[in-house]
């Protein structure tokens, strides 16, 4: 009865609702005279409103309260808070039923819309504005009983007894009211019980690329893999082709059961974080619009959404609060369309689906469109979903669904029998954990603030049955076929009537049966006894591993611990862990010894043995600017170019080498001046962890001397030690900085020979030279240098001045908290975060020495005076057009020439996460190609059979033959069997049979002489058992058997002996008696030996 309780509350709810707009749902009966004819019994009643006692309070039980956006006053709050409980009571079927409803005010959140879209946009909306929705139990009957009543015009709802279901709808102006049924006062309602309906009424109303316009933060201070949980605001659009199909009575239910089964999907602990899928928006197209093309092409029609969606999307909107408009945000965008899609080309065949990879949280790119086949459609929606997470296909690029690993799942590129589209697979998993710890999915954070849609509980197999199921996907006349395995896959009869699948199960709550379940449902791909459900149990973490081992072994590696959601793991629904995932700590941060390999450059040495583009080099680090910096960018030494030799470098590799920062998976994270990860400490002013700023002092001037041209110049002497060195020229000149030893060995610039600005490690530090265009140059370091240099000035004009400052140790007693003050102040504005599109800027609080400002630890100044950190927009102004160019899709074919393609699009940003797609001519480059072929080598030989001989023999079991061949792929070249891979070839025999064969059977061969010349004999002859072949066989039954010897008869010659002498026993045999005794006379053996004997016998 819970089963059937939550199925019919939301559908109730949910028909109300739409009752206000379209009319009557029941699609089967013009009437609801005619629907009661069809109840096998009904009875009227008045219901009355009472108060918490039962006391009469009014025979009004329709919804009076005001609806739509209004101001809310102080009486308005108040008859609000009146109507929040609800009382009422009614008799029927000899029993009375005093009703106690709530206010159901999370069915659908009031920014929820659905809107009707003509040729000229929207037409019509509506809101779920009405709050005449409530649900409640029966008095005295609070743990048995349920109740959904909606009273938007009288009561409507559904009452749930232990014994019963009962309906009730206010009875319209029909002929029931007849001379039986006369009220004075009060509505006369309808109600039945559920099992007075019949059947068939209760179910009638039934590419792939990754952007390139994200902007990181490269300092993330999170040093963890978190679960949190998201909240992906969905708009869904169903273009006109599906309104034809389903009707506009339906199609909203429809959908929302669908996307139901997807939220259901993103809910699934396999998918190892906490999705939520949440509808926002519903748009039903009823004529094709003029900025959206829809048809066959998958790719131009996504195209087409995508920028269309984008265009109606609600800038006015963060998610968090609705626009005075009223349009809700959405972060995703689904189409539904009825069209048979096709990637390549605008005809129809097998694709379902197709959606941009990573493409989540990019306006223009967090798009699918999806073909409806029914019910299954949810799984294509989600697996299309799962692609703008960053998921690609179980078994492409991972071991998923390869043999001797997990079986594919929802990402299986194809659905057979043996995927599981119920559960991700850990390829999955791993995919979209990756990317959102990325930091790639923000606009998921918002939580919204009230659930847009509350998806109902009940089983969408339970809303619409195995045939409802085939008819959305074959047609009308279509129904369900097979009935074993219907919760792995569902077989239908198609339009031509035959028995056909595309491998995917019922919906989960579809009646099955097996050898062991007589009445069962589908529950993840199984069929388990109808009315049970798993348990839900949600997830909890497990301990944390012990840490692992350092990713360096000095110099600052990392190590991480993890743990897992097992402890125990969810199931049957259950929610997965929200929280730390894995942790990442410091490891071996003492320096590496002097004379030690950079750990970088190792890393790129370690290409040096492998081939690049067919040739081998030398690999160093490359330095300079524009490239990711936890990216293993490598320089070919002796070559002027460079490559990207990894996407990112070991754990616990420095991110550049002015920082203390190290790469985690990738990103670059923060490391205090103590070498910890995530650490707060800073160095002073000195380069002293966490010190005062004492144990140096400041030198700083200014260098004007007018010297003659022509010659190196000494400017200042930096001595050993010194730190944050910064030395400038005032103004554009062509002089040039030099710097030299105290052995007049130069560094930079020297012997009249000028530098490319670059960076030099030297003494100990690294210095940047700076020479920018049209600016003047400057040299920077951080220091401490390892030994004493000298500033010079190459001078070819007149001395414009230099600026020099650097600060040099000296030794002082105590830490100086008596000789200097500390405040907090603000730091110079940071550098825009973007160059174009609107950036920020902020300004860092940091504790400063009051004597020369030099920034110290934080809490040398007082916590309490901490200033607020500031910010602002900047670079506002849009960018420049240039392309935008997506991955490569995969090949169509994998030999003998496939097609490939790829989103190329002219865009310019306009904001932080907003683009403008332009037409092509305003970008000024030339424009990338969009389709190529690929994989045009041959096919390797391939075996091709011929045709299978006759079986022989022609009866019985036997065998059939036929030649196989090694054959070029287009079949005109036949190659040696060698060609072929052996343990691919058909087999060349196959048992058969024609039929059974006539069983063996006894045969006889002709009689033999008597063996007696006179008188009684015996003759034989010979017996066998043979088979139809003739072969002798032992298989002919005994009882069958011929005689293989009987009695004979020869005359005697009557002619007297003419020698009596002659006739006599031979004297050594004895036996003779026993001869006449036996018969053996007739024998021409013993009548010799015993003639006299045998005489006349």
């Amino acid at each position: 009865m819970e089963i059937f309780w939550k199925t019919l509350t939301w559908i109730l709810c949910f028909i109300m609702v739409l009752s206000e707009y379209h009319g009557d749902n029941r699609l089967s009966y013009s009437s609801q005279e005619e629907f009661l004819s069809y109840l096998e019994h009904y009875q009227l009643t008045i219901p009355i409103r009472v108060d918490h006692n039962g006391a009469f309070l009014s025979f009004t039980v329709k919804n009076t309260k005001p609806s739509g956006r209004k101001k809310r006053s102080t009486e308005f709050y108040e008859q609000e808070l009146a109507v929040s409980k609800l009382f009422f009571k009614l008799s029927a079927y000899g029993k009375h039923f005093h009703l106690n409803l709530s206010l159901n005010t999370d069915l659908v959140s009031k920014h929820f819309t659905v809107e009707y879209w003509g040729k000229d946009g929207p037409q019509w909306k509506h809101d779920f504005l009405d709050n005449c929705h409530y649900t409640g139990y029966l008095r005295g009957q609070n743990g048995t009983s349920k109740v959904a009543i909606s009273n938007c015009n009288g009561l409507h709802g559904i009452i749930a007894t232990e014994d019963e279901e009962y309906f009730i709808e206010p009875l319209r102006n029909t002929s029931e009211q007849s001379d039986n049924f006369q009220f004075e006062v009060g509505h006369p309602h309808v109600i039945y019980k559920k099992s007075s309906l019949y059947h068939q009424f209760f179910y009638d109303h039934t590419h792939c690329d990754m952007s390139a316009n994200q902007t990181l933060n490269n300092h993330h201070r999170l040093k963890r893999s978190i679960s949190t949980e998201r909240f992906v605001e969905t708009l869904v659009v169903a273009d006109k082709m599906m309104v034809g199909y389903h009707g506009r009575k339906d199609i909203e239910h429809y959908i929302l059961s669908v996307m139901n089964i997807v939220a259901k999907l993103y809910r699934d602990s396999s998918l190892g974080n906490v999705v939520n899928i949440i509808v926002t928006r519903l748009i039903v197209l009823t004529e094709d619009q003029p900025n959206l093309e829809i048809n066959h092409h998958a790719d131009k029609s996504l195209d087409s959404f995508c920028k269309w969606q984008k265009s109606i999307l609600s800038h006015q909107s963060d998610g968090n609060t609705i626009p005075e408009n009223g349009i809700a945000h959405h972060d995703n965008a689904v189409l539904i369309t009825r069209y048979d899609i096709c990637t390549y080309k605008n005809k129809p065949c097998g694709t379902l689906g197709l959606a941009s990879v990573a493409g989540m949280c990019e306006p223009e790119r967090s798009c699918s469109i999806n073909e409806d086949i029914g019910l299954g459609s949810a799984f294509t929606i989600a697996h299309e979903i799962g692609h703008n997470f960053g998921m690609n296909h179980d078994g492409i690029g991972n071991s998923c669904g390869t043999k001797g690993h997990e079986a594919a799942k929802l990402m299986a590129a194809h659905i057979t029998a043996n995927t599981n589209p119920f559960s991700w697979s850990t390829c999955s998993r791993d995919y979209i954990t990756s990317f959102l710890d990325s930091g790639r999915g923000t606009c998921l954070d918002n939580e919204p603030p009230k659930r847009d849609f509350l998806y109902p509980v009940v089983a969408p197999g339970q809303v619409y049955d195995a045939d409802e199921q085939c008819r959305f996907q074959y047609g009308a006349t279509s129904r369900q076929c097979k009935y074993g395995e219907v919760c792995r896959e569902l077989w239908c009869l198609s339009k031509s009537n035959r028995c056909v699948t595309n491998s995917i199960p019922a919906a989960e709550g579809t009646l099955c049966q097996t050898g062991s379940i007589e009445k069962g449902w589908c529950y993840q791909g199984e069929c388990v006894l109808f009315g049970t459900w798993p348990q839900s149990i949600d997830g909890d973490w497990g301990p944390w591993s012990i840490w692992g081992e350092c990713s360096r072994t000095c110099g600052g590696g990392v190590s991480s611990s993890i743990r897992h959601c097992d402890s125990p793991a969810p199931s049957g629904g259950g929610k997965y862990c929200l929280g730390e995932r894995k942790r990442y700590r410091s490891c071996n941060i003492d320096p590496c010894p002097l004379g030690a390999r950079d750990f970088r450059e190792k890393q790129c040495a370690d290409f040096d043995n492998m081939p690049f583009r067919g040739k081998y080099y030398n690999w160093k680090p490359y330095t300079g600017g524009g490239v990711k910096p936890c990216a293993l960018n490598c320089l070919a030494e002796g070559y002027n170019f460079y490559t990207e030799r990894a996407p990112a470098v070991i754990d616990g590799t420095q991110c550049n080498a002015d920082s203390l920062d190290i790469c985690i998976n990738g990103e670059c994270k923060h490391v205090g001046c103590d070498n910890v990860l995530g650490s707060d400490a800073k160095e002073d002013r000195c380069r002293v962890c966490g010190g005062d700023g004492s144990t140096c002092e400041a030198i700083e001037g200014f260098f004007n001397d007018t010297l003659p041209r022509g010659g190196y110049m000494e400017v200042v002497q930096i001595p050993k030690g010194s730190v944050h060195i910064e030395i400038k020229e005032v103004a554009v000149s062509k002089n040039y900085i030099a710097l030299k030893t105290e052995d007049d060995d130069y560094y930079i610039n020297g012997a009249w020979t000028i530098d490319w600005p670059r960076k030099f490690d030297v003494a100990g530090t690294a210095f940047h030279y700076k020479r920018p265009a049209d600016e003047a140059e400057s040299l920077e370091a951080l220091g401490p240098t390892s030994e004493n240099l000298i500033v010079m000035i190459l001078l070819q004009e007149q001395n414009m001045g230099i600026r020099y400052k650097f600060n040099v140790p000296i030794s002082r007693t105590g830490s100086g908290d008596n000789e200097v003050g500390f405040t907090w102040n603000y730091l110079p504005w940071s550098e825009c975060s973007a160059t174009c599109a609107g950036g920020m800027q902020k300004q860092e609080i940091v504790c400063k020495r009051l004597d020369d400002s030099s920034v110290v630890q934080n809490n040398y100044c007082d916590p309490d005076s901490k200033l607020p950190e500031n910010q602002r927009a900047c670079n506002t102004e849009p960018c420049p057009p240039e392309w935008f160019i997506g991955d490569w899709s995969e090949c169509s074919k994998t030999c003998d020439g496939g097609m490939r393609s790829r989103t190329v699009l002219c865009i310019r940003k306009i904001g932080p996460s907003e683009e403008e797609t332009l037409e092509s001519t305003h970008c000024l480059t030339h424009h990338p190609v969009e389709k190529e072929s690929c994989n045009n080598q041959s096919c390797p030989p391939q075996w091709v059979p011929l045709d299978w001989s006759e079986c022989t023999p022609k009866c019985g079991p036997g065998f059939k033959h036929r030649i196989v061949l090694c054959k070029s792929s287009d079949l005109s070249k036949t190659f040696p069997v060698a060609h072929c891979q052996e343990e691919n070839k058909p087999p060349v025999r196959m048992r058969c049979s024609l039929g059974r064969c006539p069983p063996p059977r006894w045969v006889t061969g002709d009689w033999g002489q008597c063996s007696a010349q006179c008188g009684l004999g015996q003759q034989m002859r010979t017996v066998q058992c043979l088979s139809y072949t003739g072969q002798g066989s032992s298989d002919c039954p005994d009882t069958l058997r011929p005689p293989s010897m009987q009695q004979c008869e020869s005359k005697c010659d009557s002619t007297p002996v003419s020698n009596a002498e002659e006739c006599k026993d031979v004297n050594k045999v004895a036996y003779c008696p026993l001869v006449l005794k036996f018969k053996f006379c007739s024998r021409a053996y013993f009548r010799q030996m015993c003639c006299k004997t045998c005489q006349g016998h």
